[in-house]
């Protein structure tokens, strides 16, 4: 399928383009790559331009298919860690959930607070939510760091038509019916088919995960559940947790 033109006459590719090399700061960019679909489109349109950027990937809970395929198909990358993991999190603070969240913050932005660069490339689209569409192209998350969407107008399939497009590498998950890949465990996959096919090719993450939400209820995390003097039990919290509750 040919690309669509905007009013001006450009193509998409030729507007992130412009946009990469528009806002390309003197130090150079650090692109923040996931090693999904979106990442590989911004980071291929960066090789395009010629601009200078430096990939980092911050490593998560991520399925296993994907961590090899940032190493074997972008020994560039630099992997950033965490203080601690996600399963160690859990009984430091707690199963984070749809309403209350740390993950993200400690597992994935920390790390990236290291390193120097301000001006960030990021693989967000509006198309994706509600929230990510309100950020626009540019979003200054702190003095320190300034988010540049790429891609953000893009559509899911002229991602796709990107990548067939160019003969892009691409993590075989999505060839196995994950739409969107990231953490095995996110809480915000929770009560989804999605979820159901996570805990069904990984169910060792979500033993995992049991066993640690185990461990936190033993060490007090009861009391974050108890109502009118009535604590659920901690199989009933689990059965919650899948269920978004």
């Amino acid at each position: 399928m040919p690309q669509q033109l905007n009013i001006q006459g450009k193509t998409k590719e030729e507007e992130a383009l412009e946009f990469i090399l528009a806002n390309e700061p003197e130090e150079g960019y650090m692109g923040c790559f996931s090693g999904g679909k979106d990442s590989c489109v911004i980071k291929h349109l960066t090789k395009i331009s010629g601009v200078k950027v430096k990939w980092y990937y911050s490593l998560m809970p991520d399925p296993p298919e994907l961590i090899k395929f940032i190493k074997d198909a972008h020994p560039g990358v630099v992997f950033l860690r965490p203080e601690y993991s996600f399963w160690k999190g859990i009984l430091i603070k707690f199963p984070p959930h749809r309403k209350a969240r740390w993950c993200c913050n400690v597992i994935k932005e920390k790390p990236s607070k290291k390193v120097p660069l301000v001006h960030r490339l990021v693989g967000i689209r509006a198309e994706e939510s509600k929230n990510r569409a309100k950020q626009g192209w540019v979003n200054q998350i702190t003095r320190k760091r300034i988010n540049y969407n790429v891609i953000f107008d893009w559509l899911e399939w002229e991602v796709w038509e990107y990548i067939e497009r160019y003969s892009i590498p691409y993590c075989s998950l999505y060839d196995k019916g994950f739409s969107r890949i990231g953490c095995v465990v996110c809480p915000m996959r929770t009560n989804s088919k999605e979820q159901e096919l996570y805990r069904e090719r990984y169910p060792q993450y979500f033993k995992l995960f049991e066993k640690q939400v185990g461990k936190w209820w033993e060490n007090g995390g009861w009391w974050r559940n108890t109502k009118r003097r009535y604590s659920l039990l901690c199989e009933d919290f689990i059965s919650n947790w899948y269920k978004g509750k």
